[in-house]
């Protein structure tokens, strides 16, 4: 699945003698070469004569970028219907509803509430593509306003709203490049949640609140990666959405997750001379 040129030498001819770069293949390409093939997606696009990718910083798959922000949108800030539909209609909310205990009833959890889960789910994806997620604040424009850019709000914006009736979704993350807005994480205000006990890969009880906030964020992070849902082979990797995956612990980016984003954020090759 990898988008690249495997050339292993480059000839240039410095005077009389032939002299030749080689382009060593790093041990992560080496790596994906020697395992079997990868379920994970992207978001290609052709431009030109070149295939590439919405992601951050260079959208060659490779490039690596070294510091991406997130901000907090405060409640208020108005959505943009016209760009991301039903997931951000009027204006944001304050926070979602999370079960304190099972059949115990519901809290409101709020966004900064919820800074410390944000900030533990970039920093899992930031093992694997070597990425700094830097917190800073949010001037609360508009989502998708063209002033939705740093340094008056982070790359990547988390935010809660109440998506209108009738989607079925419980969150949203267009992949960047795609506005101001894209690379943004919506929560759905409407739907209820739950820290789910366990451990990873466990089951859960999903009778009145069927989402894991955590799982749940790891998983929108990634398609604000660049990340897209790779069809269904029972593993069950964090970005895959099929029944026999839901309702289980999955907030840790497995070998999937982790190739699709070294893919997109981690050198393919490593060059020098002989």
């Amino acid at each position: 699945m990898i988008d690249a040129q495997w050339a292993m030498f480059n000839r240039s001819r410095p005077g009389p003698f032939h002299a030749y770069r080689r382009f060593a293949l790093t041990a992560f390409a080496l790596g994906l070469m020697l395992q079997p093939a990868f379920a994970f997606e992207t978001f290609p696009y052709v431009s030109g004569m070149e295939t590439l990718h919405r992601k951050w910083c260079d959208n060659h798959a490779g490039s690596p970028c070294a510091t991406v922000t997130w901000s907090l949108v405060p409640p208020g800030t108005a959505g943009a219907p016209g760009y991301c539909g039903d997931a951000c209609p009027a204006l944001s909310q304050a926070g979602i509803a999370v079960e304190i205990s099972p059949g115990g009833g519901f809290a409101v959890q709020t966004l900064p509430q919820l800074e410390a889960h944000i900030a533990a789910a970039l920093l899992r994806w930031s093992a694997a593509t070597g990425i700094t997620f830097v917190r800073v604040t949010d001037n609360g424009v508009a989502i998708n306003d063209a002033g939705a850019v740093p340094p008056a709000t982070g790359q990547i914006r988390f935010a809660i709203f109440a998506f209108a009736a009738g989607g079925g979704a419980v969150g949203y993350a267009p992949p960047p490049n795609g506005g101001t807005a894209a690379g943004d994480v919506l929560l759905d205000a409407n739907s209820f949640f739950q820290f789910a006990p366990g451990n990873e890969g466990d089951s859960f009880n999903t009778t009145f609140a069927p989402n894991d906030v955590d799982s749940l964020l790891v998983h929108e992070i990634g398609h604000a990666l660049g990340l897209a849902h790779p069809a269904f082979d029972t593993t069950c990797p964090v970005m895959q959405i099929h029944p026999n995956c839901l309702g289980r612990i999955n907030r840790e980016p497995d070998a999937d997750d982790i190739a699709g984003a070294r893919f997109l954020y981690r050198p393919m090759f490593a060059d020098g001379f002989e």
